[in-house]
């Protein structure tokens, strides 16, 4: 593999051809010496990026992914649907498909976290796994071989763990829990790309401890949710399903087609969402 140079204009440029990010595809040449020098970066079809980052500029995660894995813990740190549901959101946002891994089934009972991961409020596919005993690691590299994915999640569980299974000829830094906070430490300090022994490749980002969301819309947050999605139309077009009258999701919520916990869920995205 040739290293490769930043041309000086890629620099220089706007916001949306600025430097690559990891998954991006770009354009080369040869440079004065044996280095490569990259000259253009090709649109991108996906793009994952946090509040603050720009999808399309140099602070996203990932781009070019298929499917953002969203690794969870079934214990130490506890599983967080919260943070599950803001990642699908940005999933979403950015053009990919969510999965759900839930690592650590080692470590609490198994009914017990078919329940929890059963009562989030967005449906998602999703494994059980446990990088100790290796249970379910054949079928995480199913929903990994011949894609391209993006691993994130919360910090301490256990990515860096999982990775170091998936692909064993790497060199991958695992670390534990810190004793005073029960709280993951950074192991992984920037995102980069792993490819796979069975085709595909997974990009892997650090664990974070919040995931902001920014700017959304209502409707992009309704859209998560199927009892919110796909209930009747409401009176109003721009309706918030919040305190608008005629609003078939309220309606729902008091009849009971809408799960009340789903309803709880949706209105605590749209807080935490920077509506416009």
């Amino acid at each position: 593999m040739r290293p490769a140079l930043l041309a000086a204009r890629l620099k220089r440029g706007p916001a949306e051809a600025s430097l690559p990010a990891v998954g991006d595809e770009v354009e080369v040449e040869d440079g004065e010496t044996d280095e490569l020098r990259v000259i253009a970066v090709r649109p991108r079809r996906t793009a994952l990026a946090r509040a603050g980052d720009r999808a399309h500029g140099r602070r996203a995660v990932a781009v070019n992914a298929e499917q953002a894995v969203i690794v969870s813990s079934a214990a130490s740190p506890p599983f967080r649907p919260g943070l599950v549901d803001r990642w699908a959101l940005l999933a979403h946002r950015g053009g990919m498909t969510p999965f759900l891994c839930v690592n650590k089934i080692d470590l609490t009972d198994r009914d017990e976290a078919e329940r929890a991961v059963g009562e989030a409020a967005i449906p998602l596919p999703h494994v059980f796994v446990s990088a100790r005993t290796g249970e379910g690691l054949d079928r995480l590299r199913t929903q990994l071989t011949a894609r391209i994915s993006v691993l994130v999640g919360h910090s301490g569980v256990g990515k860096s763990s999982l990775l170091r299974l998936l692909v064993p000829e790497e060199e991958i830094v695992t670390g534990d829990l810190s004793r005073k906070s029960g709280k993951g430490r950074h192991t992984t300090t920037s995102a980069r790309l792993y490819p796979l022994p069975e085709g595909g490749c997974v990009i892997d980002t650090p664990g974070v401890r919040s995931v902001p969301l920014g700017k959304a819309t209502c409707a992009e947050v309704a859209a998560l949710f199927p009892e919110v999605r796909d209930a009747p139309p409401c009176r109003f077009d721009s309706c918030t399903h919040r305190v608008e009258p005629g609003c078939s999701v309220l309606e729902g919520v008091e009849s009971g087609s809408v799960p009340e916990h789903v309803y709880a869920r949706y209105r605590k995205l749209l807080l935490e969402a920077d509506l416009p």
